[in-house]
């Protein structure tokens, strides 16, 4: 007997390790890679959030030194639906702090970058990694079942820890209260791993990375509308979203600790049924499978531009649905933007003196913004599409054929073109029918339109300097989401920040007018355009140049 477990292959002989260690080895050591892999955009990350809140926090400070006008910006903000929507429900605002004022001005798109951080992080390392087949090459090594997916976890934990130390570190510089603190450090860093766990679920559902990083930011865009509409109708829905748990921390507000157990929860199930997804599907493949194709392509498909079409197609209109309920809620709360100045004629004094027609006009240029900066995303995306394409060696297929290069990167290039435009139409109709059923008047919609449509410019100034860098630099292609969010900082904080002038003019959306609080400017985008035509020669020709790898 003996010697017949002798003569038996090695990997049909028992393991002296217990299963559940077996799922777990080689953990640690995939959690360096992870970390080495990430160090770059780590770096990025963790600088450009705390680095904010830096900001803000000297910010803050200076523009609220005393208490009466501490008090002054709680009853502007207290039960604004308008500003609820965009902070939050203004936790401590009854009897305002400089804490609470920071954490109203900031919190929730702290939070939110840090999710969005978790889940490009997450489903790199875990459907990503598959679908480029750089999984297979890892597990060929000695390695658990669930060891990747454990190190990825580990991983964002890690860097949601780091980002958490330092914000406290930076909060406690200004001398704010050490409990409040250290409530907004550990709201940061459970909110992270909570948006790690649905990640980590998407992962397992999507056949690709572009479905799970879609599926994921479909679930973060549900918990903020939820929770706006929570904090506006009394805080009562608030409590389905994560986004409302990590609020309701009440950093520097009488803090409530118990909070973090519903985010504990929460992300213990998701891991779990991470892990049971896991063990239950085909390696390389997702529980919801991909369609096989044709046998042979459809005339439709048979031109580079139909191909970019069909390869974006999914993306794009995920991105429609998603802007359109965001406009619409938007454009829903518009209507109660006239309340901001109730009884508070310096505010009132401070609109006249920008020339605004009226607060609501102001609000609705602003809203188009965020939307603008929003749908920007897709626009970096859908030309980075190029870059994924050549990384993964698809290109070579395309341009085996009588396709050049030229074309091949017009395909993708007007699709990113086409696709923004029809997003801020979306935004424009979207925004202008949520604010026709407050108000009754249909004649929103078509000025909301024309609004939304002059942002097209700005953001494709934002998709030619994209394809400039994976023309230029390919390796860098990463740094395209560094110009969003220097525009996000520049379009939404620049005030609050006290920026210079000359940085804030760096921002191509600073150009734009703010369409319906401004009059229309024809010049501003007719300059916009000249460069982004320029900037789309310049990457056209570096593509043209450079070896294809």
């Amino acid at each position: 007997m003996t010697a017949t477990a002798e003569r038996l292959p090695v990997a049909h002989r028992r393991s002296p390790r217990r299963p559940a260690q077996d799922r777990l080895v080689g953990v640690t050591q995939l959690v360096r890679l992870v970390l080495r892999r990430d160090r770059t955009r780590l770096a990025i990350w963790v600088g450009a959030i705390v680095g904010i809140v830096v900001a803000s926090e000297a910010s803050i400070t200076g523009l609220y030194d005393t208490q009466a006008e501490l008090d002054q910006y709680g009853a502007l903000v207290r039960d604004n639906a308008a500003l609820i929507v965009q902070a939050g429900p203004g936790y401590g605002l009854d009897d305002p702090t400089t804490g609470a004022v920071l954490m109203n001005e900031l919190s929730i798109w702290t939070i939110i970058t840090v999710a969005v951080m978790s889940i490009f992080m997450t489903v790199r390392h875990t459907r990503g990694d598959e679908e480029t087949e750089r999984a297979e090459l890892v597990r060929a090594a000695p390695i658990g079942r669930h060891a990747r997916l454990a190190a990825t976890l580990l991983g964002v934990f890690v860097a949601n820890a780091v980002i958490a130390i330092g914000v406290v570190l930076s909060l406690l510089a200004y001398d704010l209260p050490t409990m409040g603190s250290l409530a907004f450090g550990s709201a940061l860093l459970l909110a992270g791993v909570l948006y790690a766990g649905v990640a980590a679920v998407s992962a397992q559902v999507a056949s690709s990375a572009r479905s799970a990083r879609a599926l994921a930011g479909a679930v973060l865009a549900a918990s903020f509308v939820v929770r706006a509409v929570g904090d506006v109708r009394g805080g009562t829905l608030s409590w389905l979203s994560p986004l409302g748990w990590a609020q309701g921390i009440r950093a520097y507000a009488d803090e409530r600790w118990w909070v973090h157990a519903l985010t504990i929860t929460a992300t213990v199930l998701l891991v779990v049924g991470a892990v049971t997804l896991e063990a239950r599907r085909d390696f390389g493949a997702g529980l919801v499978p991909q369609r096989p194709g044709r046998a042979s392509a459809a005339p439709s498909l048979r031109t580079p531009l139909a191909l970019a079409v069909r390869l974006q197609r999914g993306a794009l209109i995920g991105w429609i649905v998603g802007v359109a309920l965001i406009s619409f809620f938007y454009g829903i709360v518009a209507d109660q933007a006239e309340s901001i100045i109730e009884d508070n004629p310096d505010m009132a004094d401070f609109f006249a003196q920008l020339g605004q027609a009226s607060i609501t006009d102001a609000f609705l240029a602003t809203s188009v913004l965020m939307l603008a900066l929003t749908a920007s995303g897709f626009t970096i995306a859908s030309m980075l599409r190029l870059r994924t394409e050549e990384a993964a060696q698809r290109a070579d297929f395309v341009l085996a054929t009588a396709t050049t290069r030229a074309r091949w990167v017009w395909s993708h290039a007007l699709v990113a073109a086409a696709g923004t435009v029809i997003l801020m139409v979306v935004v424009g109709a979207s925004l202008g029918a949520g604010l026709a059923l407050m108000t009754g008047d249909l004649g929103h919609v078509p000025r909301l339109v024309a609004a939304s449509a002059v942002m097209v410019p700005a953001m494709l100034v934002l998709a030619s300097a994209t394809l400039a860098i994976c023309g230029l630099a390919p390796r860098w292609s990463i740094t395209a989401w560094g110009m969003l969010a220097v525009a996000v900082v520049i379009g939404l904080l620049a005030t609050l920040l006290k920026l210079p002038h000359w940085l804030v003019m760096v921002s191509p959306f600073t150009h734009v007018p703010p369409i319906p609080a401004a009059p229309f400017e024809l010049l501003p985008l007719l300059l916009l355009g000249a460069t982004a035509a320029l900037i789309t020669a310049i990457g056209l020709g570096a593509y043209e140049r450079r070896d294809i790898s």
